[in-house]
């Protein structure tokens, strides 16, 4: 396992703190179209109330572990924005559902904050069924909606293909798979034979899909030997390990999240999963914290946003983010904000340089069009670097990072070291071309 290391050492070393922290020029920074548009004889005033922004996530259940910390992120930053002045002196109030993960409640409280309380915008912590549930009521009520994660491709390839009024802010599926493929290329050259214990819904099969087609890619020997599908917030994963295990592949990738992914790794090491088995997760930085010591060395993970990226005395922005977290909630997270965190940042952040951007064209407090026109192609800083929204598609990119798991006594759990920072030009289908596409022309760099 000590070579494992030292291979991706290699690979990576002293390239990624060489990397620009932000936005890939050539990539995001095309001209943008000039559009004459008549400006209102009178702008409408700033109203003299606070600000009432809808707060849709997962506060209890398994996906609590993910969603509970960005809530409490979203709350840090809103109080900052609050002290400064809120936005266009408007003070910010927040109200706050817990959908439980289901997407029935996610439409349920997205028309009743709408509809009764009068909201202006909404923020949703989504998993990817509650997403593409939410997506077309938000583009029927003409309603701002800033999805936070998820993340399943067919959001905006299929549900919601010319959003208007929705937008979604972490990187997704594709990024998330391509670039762990990418980063087990380089240190595993020669493996062949896969597995996977995969969620049991949209999120997990259309990952494994994704996960599966940039792997075919870049291992066209691979064989797929075992399959296997635990029902989304599982507590007993044995089974599945059992079946893995007797498959005797080279790879097992665990597509779960949350509580599901720290149970199975949990559960996995008893039943010695990871004895003779390589283990790679989509996301899986996001959530080993949460097994302390239990998490083996040398399991490859992506992430979204990960606390130690960029490095804190090379991009102020994530070292104070993240020394103001651990000092407000060092119960949360393990002390150190996790990807829906960032999330969280960026959207609330998002918003608000949207409204003041609309606000200096319009001279008056901007619709939910001129909100929607101004948050569409715009780059902001933030502690994961900067992320730039593509007007094409409402889809917000920026770095992925892969890094494999190492036990560290200062924080008590395994983090990622060494990590390697991916740029979106190398994982993410460009706008308006759906992955399955891409990925067949995707992919000749790496072999």
């Amino acid at each position: 396992m000590a070579e494992t290391r030292r291979d991706f050492l290699k690979v990576t070393g002293a390239g990624i703190v060489g990397l620009a922290v932000g936005a890939a020029a050539g990539y995001y920074l095309a001209p943008p179209k000039i559009v004459e548009k008549p400006v209102p004889q009178k702008p409408p005033e700033v109203p003299k109330e606070p600000l009432k922004i809808g707060v849709i996530t997962i506060l209890s259940g398994p996906g609590a572990l993910l969603f509970d910390p960005g809530l409490k992120a979203l709350q840090m930053e809103v109080e900052k924005i609050n002290a400064n002045g809120g936005i266009l002196g408007r003070k910010i109030e927040l109200s706050i559902k817990d959908s439980g993960g289901k997407p029935e409640n996610s439409v349920d409280f997205f028309r009743r904050l709408v509809e009764e309380e009068g909201v202006e915008f909404v923020i949703s912590g989504s998993t990817s069924a509650e997403a593409i549930a939410l997506a077309p009521v938000a583009e029927q009520k003409k309603q701002v909606l800033i999805i936070e994660e998820g993340t399943v491709a067919k959001l905006f390839e299929e549900v919601d293909t010319n959003p208007k009024y929705v937008f979604r802010i972490n990187n997704y599926d594709i990024l998330d798979s391509t670039s762990l493929a990418i980063a087990m290329k380089k240190i595993w050259p020669d493996v062949k034979k896969f597995a996977v214990i995969g969620a049991d819904y949209a999120w997990g099969h259309d990952t494994w899909d994704i996960l599966k087609g940039a792997i075919e890619k870049l291992y066209p020997d691979m064989e797929v030997v075992a399959e296997t599908w635990p029902p989304l917030f599982s507590q007993d994963f044995s089974s599945h390990i059992s079946t893995v295990i007797a498959a005797k592949p080279d790879v097992v990738a665990l597509v779960l999240w949350g509580g599901d992914l720290v149970t199975c790794i949990k559960q996995g090491v008893q039943y010695g999963l990871f004895k003779d088995i390589k283990g790679i997760s989509p996301t899986g930085g996001e959530y080993v914290w949460a097994a302390g010591t239990d998490t083996p060395d040398n399991l490859l993970m992506s992430t979204r946003y990960y606390f130690t990226y960029p490095p804190w005395d090379k991009w102020w922005p994530n070292r104070e983010f993240n020394l103001e977290f651990h000092n407000r909630y060092p119960d949360s997270h393990g002390g150190w904000p996790g990807f829906n965190c960032n999330s969280s940042y960026y959207a609330i952040h998002f918003l608000k340089a949207a409204i003041e951007r609309a606000y200096a064209i319009y001279g008056g407090w901007p619709t939910q069009e001129q909100v929607t026109e101004a948050l569409e192609g715009l780059m902001i800083p933030g502690p994961g670097g900067y992320r730039y929204i593509r007007p094409e598609d409402h889809q917000s990119l920026g770095y992925a990072i892969t890094g494999l798991t190492k036990q560290d006594p200062r924080y008590g759990f395994a983090i990622l070291d060494p990590i390697e920072a991916v740029p979106p030009e190398e994982m993410a289908p460009p706008p308006g071309v759906k992955w399955k596409d891409w990925i067949k022309h995707w992919g000749e760099e790496y072999l």
